[in-house]
């Protein structure tokens, strides 16, 4: 089975996750903060029922003797219960509706990985489910760093605007870019503010403008 890491936009995707404990719970908690989420099961976690009322996701009482017609419209299905026969079966029948299955007990169409959002950087980070520790321990490392990556992309897109306006050639605004990503006291200025970063940028900007006319 090959996986390819994407990012999809789940505003008005229907998820519904079959099972409200632990597990229906964690998917939840997830899934409702980008996409309609539903959440079909004979009973509910204390937190989900607070979700419910809070209107994060829809919450149905039902004993899942007949789950399809809650796949009718659903984007992803999650089959959490406690029961793998019944699981499977839920796989099953998604997947016979041409329908996402993010499986809590295999590997399935959907995988969720460890995701770091911070600011206009998104990363996720999977181990294809064989070593969730070991997820954990990338995600920790990268979060050390992403503080003043997260400074380096804020600060590319607001030069990229000021070449834009100066500067017709893409090329010539590319190499300036990477000349400013590429320079270590950038990103020693970053560390003490984005203002002096900005400024050190701003410098670095005019010096590569002056100097190919001089050269010619």
């Amino acid at each position: 089975m090959a996986h390819v890491p994407l990012f999809i936009d789940l505003r008005d995707r229907r998820i519904v996750i079959f099972g409200g404990g632990h597990v229906g719970e964690r998917k939840a908690k997830m899934f409702c903060a980008y996409g309609l989420t539903k959440v079909v099961s004979t009973s509910f976690t204390a937190e989900l029922l607070k979700m419910a009322d809070s209107g994060l996701i829809d919450a149905i009482v039902d004993d899942l003797t007949d789950v399809k017609k809650y796949l009718t419209g659903a984007f992803i299905v999650v089959p959490a219960t406690n029961n793998r026969t019944l699981n499977a079966f839920i796989a099953d029948q998604a997947k016979a509706m041409d329908i996402l299955v993010n499986q809590v007990d295999g590997i399935g169409e959907v995988i969720v990985p460890s995701v770091i959002n911070k600011d206009d950087i998104h990363i996720g980070i999977s181990t294809m489910g064989k070593s969730p520790a070991s997820a954990l321990f990338l995600r920790l490392r990268i979060e050390e760093l992403i503080e003043s990556v997260a400074l380096m992309v804020t600060l590319q897109d607001e030069l990229r605007n000021i070449l834009k306006k100066e500067i017709d050639s893409q090329l010539e605004r590319k190499r300036i870019l990477e000349a400013i990503i590429n320079d270590q006291e950038v990103w020693a200025e970053l560390a003490r503010s984005y203002d002096a970063g900005l400024q050190l940028a701003l410098k670095i900007i005019e010096n590569e403008r002056v100097t190919p006319q001089a050269a010619t």
